[in-house]
């Protein structure tokens, strides 16, 4: 992946105090699991996450002291902070991809748009996935990432790992699903709190930079005690055509349809951010402890392969991928070692699984 230094990536504006003071001691190592947003190319990161709990023969979650997941990956990690096996959540996508990506009738997306989450809605709230479970609920500390699209600003949803984090433990794990994963263009806004959210792909689709900067400056964690692995979705490069209109106008962007306009732009900022935060981790983590594992797509399989085609030949395009990238990561000997030691016990400070200085109400 091509490298391109860049100024770092803006942090949440709001909730926290910039000091970690009230943070328990870390305990070194500390490891950090970040998972990319891509739509229904998150079956590529199901599948690895499986092919990984397979060989420790264990909750993959149980091997990390911070979860980051983004749009599609911020599914995976709620899920897996609940301990639900990641071969379910394959199972899911392979399962009910098709109705959960269903076209409806939206005057090709320019009244609404293509897609609605009712499916996806109703499958998060089933007794084996979220049903009416909160974030304080989890067992692992994670961070999910969307946009307040009703006051204008970022936020991170996090479990209540700090002090401060006072009141996120209350919202139900499907609302912050469904918002994190509410992609402009692809689905609605999702609206809880008397607020809209919006996909948090916009800012930060590979989280990874924002959990180093949560396990440094609310976890208390030293940079030369901090692993990450990142998992991508087959990251896609979105590149113009020399060949065609390059105006800047509806023609440029989207071709014949202005609907596709938005959905271009939404793919060029998220596979932009990958190769952005994949160069800026190669920098801030200790050299030998960041783990990037994700599958190029070539010019081929990106005919197949897109954020809402589910058919048989997209499925076998991510879940081949994700069997190779899964084989050569464990097939690195410092790689299977990280994930030989189960990660500390969480500290939560409200909610149902409070255990340090706080209460069970907000």
């Amino acid at each position: 992946m091509t490298q391109v230094p860049t100024p770092p990536v803006a942090q949440e504006p709001e909730r926290h105090s910039e000091t970690s003071a009230s943070a328990p001691e870390a305990v070194a190592p500390f490891r950090i699991l970040a998972l990319s947003g891509g739509g229904y190319r998150g079956l590529y990161t199901a599948k690895v996450l499986a092919d990984l709990e397979a060989h420790i023969e264990a909750p993959i979650a149980s091997r990390f002291d911070l979860i980051a997941g983004t749009s599609i990956g911020g599914i995976l990690a709620l899920a897996l902070s609940l301990e639900i096996p990641a071969l379910a959540m394959v199972e899911l996508f392979t399962q009910h991809g098709q109705d959960i990506f269903k076209a409806r009738r939206s005057l090709w997306g320019l009244v609404r748009s293509r897609y609605t989450q009712a499916e996806l809605s109703r499958l998060l709230r089933t007794d084996d996935l979220f049903a009416s479970r909160t974030l304080g609920e989890c067992t692992r500390r994670v961070i999910v990432p969307a946009i307040d699209y009703s006051n204008g600003v970022p936020v991170l949803f996090k479990t209540p790992h700090h002090v401060d984090l006072t009141r996120d433990h209350a919202y139900a794990i499907a609302d912050v699903a469904l918002a994190t994963s509410a992609a402009p263009a692809y689905f609605p806004r999702h609206s809880f709190d008397n607020r809209q959210f919006i996909d948090g792909g916009l800012f930060a689709n590979a989280p990874g930079l924002l959990a180093f900067h949560e396990a440094q400056h609310y976890l208390g964690a030293r940079r030369d005690d901090i692993h990450v692995v990142s998992i991508g979705t087959m990251s896609s490069r979105f590149t113009v055509d020399p060949r065609k209109n390059r105006s800047g106008g509806t023609f440029d962007w989207g071709g014949i349809n202005p609907a596709n306009t938005p959905q271009r732009l939404f793919g060029i900022a998220i596979s932009s951010q990958e190769a952005l935060v994949n160069s800026m981790l190669r920098h801030r983590v200790k050299a030998g402890q960041y783990y990037h594992i994700d599958e190029p797509l070539t010019d081929e399989k990106s005919r197949a392969v897109a954020l809402d085609k589910t058919d048989a030949a997209a499925q076998e395009a991510l879940l081949g991928a994700a069997s190779q990238s899964s084989k050569v990561a464990l097939g690195q000997p410092l790689f299977r070692e990280l994930l030989k030691h189960p990660a500390s016990p969480p500290t939560f400070y409200y909610g149902p699984n409070v255990n340090a200085g706080g209460s069970t109400h907000a």
